[in-house]
């Protein structure tokens, strides 16, 4: 997915496909950077959701939340105050959309994912957060009016084909 449209616009245009995946990886320290970034994202994600799986059999919804949140809201707060980003002086409405992202994909949709650590297998709740992005697509579509590419439609249709697979295989 991350070197989708570099190979994909070689292709459609008639391009050299092999220069554009080795100009990908040969990316600036920005680009190696943020994919480190991501590696290390996936491997934490993994991590989080296996220890979820196995704490949420014995912890209440209430009591694993109140304490995940808490330490990420201070794991945030020493990161921001480390790093010295701004906390106070934003406008009104930039609080309002603060509020409602820590409200709906926050509070209301990380803890959907983790009443789902107790009933569901985490190798279907890990696949599932892939659907995330999509979902963030359609909501910028449906919202903003941003019209995504015809790769990212692509890249967004194997996801969730790959979703489906994967639930519909471990379900049976």
């Amino acid at each position: 997915m991350s070197v989708g449209p570099l190979v994909v616009d070689p292709l459609i245009g008639g391009g050299d496909v092999a220069a554009a995946l080795a100009a990908t990886f040969a990316g600036s320290s920005a680009q190696l950077y943020g994919n480190a970034l991501a590696l290390t994202g996936a491997l934490v994600g993994a991590v989080y959701t296996l220890s979820g799986r196995s704490l949420r059999q014995r912890l209440s919804l209430f009591a694993y939340t109140f304490v995940v949140y808490a330490v990420c809201t201070v794991a945030l707060g020493v990161l921001a105050v480390g790093t010295g980003a701004p906390l106070l002086g934003y406008p009104r409405s930039e609080w309002l959309l603060f509020l409602g992202m820590a409200l709906l994909p926050g509070m209301f949709g990380h803890t959907v994912i983790n009443w789902a650590l107790k009933y569901v297998k985490s190798s279907v709740v890990s696949i599932s957060l892939l659907g995330e992005p999509v979902g963030s697509g359609l909501l910028a579509l449906a919202l903003l009016g941003e019209v995504p590419a015809g790769v990212t439609v692509l890249g967004g249709v194997v996801v969730l084909v790959g979703i489906f697979v994967t639930t519909r295989a471990r379900a049976t």
